[in-house]
This record gives C-alpha cells, structure tokens and sequence, in this order.
C-alpha cells in the first residue's frame, strides 16, 4: 500500500469514530431526557437486538464450518495418505534424491496442496510450511510432523488439551519411546 492510500484509511478511520462519537452522543442525550421506562424499554431492545445479531452470526458461522468440514477431511486424508505411503517406503530416498517422483506422487501433492490453499486454516497451512521446510532441512521432521496432526485435529474442531509435543507421532511409531 502507499502513503496516499494509508493517509485515507487513517482518514476514514478517524471520520467513523468521530461520527459514532457523535451518534452515541446523541443517544445518551437523548436517554437523559426520557423517562425511565423508554430508557428501561430502549435499553432492553439493544441488548435484544445484540443478542439475536449474536446468535445468527454464531449459527451462520457453525453452519458455514460445518459445511466446509467434509472437504476438509478429504484434504487431511490426502495428507495421511502420503505420510503413509512414506512410512511404507512405496517411494525411495533415491528417487527422492534424483527428483524422479513417481506421477501419482505428483499429483497427490498438488491436490494436497490445493486442497489446503482452500480449505485448510491458517495454522494448518503454517504447520505445512514448516514441515515442508523440516522435510527438506536438518530439521526435526517427525515434530514437525506431529505439529501437522495437531493443527489439523484443532481445525476439525478436536482438542489438544493434555497432549505432549510428540504424542501423535508416537502413536504411528512401531516403538513409541524412540521419539524420546
């Protein structure tokens, strides 16, 4: 964004607060001057009509999750599927090493990929980026991998409450201790 944009908004900004300064103004002033009951009768109607425009968002929210929820499983099975054709060695470190990816591997990671530009949530794509980045580093990647599993149980809604840094990992491993 440049300066003349910035200036703008910063404008624009300062013009709603001071109009709703103003209109809120305007309200108690005009609350002061009533009786108790219009104002016992004005404030009851705010908090009404806050609560219903509440409740339809939260609903419309739920709603919307809701309906996203089947494709996001797809997407996160994509995912378990590859780390399991990995787990079984179906592609080798030499073929990985030599760029010489199988086609199905290919395609499977750009649905991947597209499904999560879609459909996952910030801290899945943030949790992909890093596992991406620890795949192909010296970086842990089975932590990394574990991150995965965990934003992806939170964006389905699931709770990480009481789970330790390895603990999803450890459940595919054939020795569960030697993540330790």
């Amino acid at each position: 964004m440049n300066s003349k944009q910035t200036l703008l908004g910063l404008i624009a900004i300062a013009i709603l607060i001071l109009l709703g300064w103003f209109v809120f103004g305007g309200i108690i002033s005009w609350l002061g001057a009533q009786d108790s009951s219009v104002i016992a009768a004005f404030t009851t109607a705010v908090f009404g009509l806050s609560g219903l425009w509440y409740a339809q968002w939260h609903s419309k929210s739920r709603d919307i999750a809701e309906n996203h929820r089947a494709s996001k499983i797809k997407v996160y099975t994509i995912f378990f599927d590859l780390v399991e054709k990995f787990q079984a060695e179906e592609i080798t470190d030499k073929e990985l090493e030599e760029g010489n990816l199988p086609e199905w591997l290919k395609e499977d990671f750009t649905k991947l990929n597209r499904g999560l530009i879609l459909w996952a949530s910030p801290n899945v794509i943030t949790a992909w980026l890093s596992f991406r980045t620890a795949s192909t580093s010296e970086g842990n990647t089975l932590l990394a991998m574990d991150e995965m599993y965990k934003a992806i149980r939170k964006d389905l809604g699931n709770s990480n409450f009481g789970l330790k840094t390895g603990d999803l990992i450890r459940i595919g491993l054939k020795d569960p201790d030697e993540l330790n």
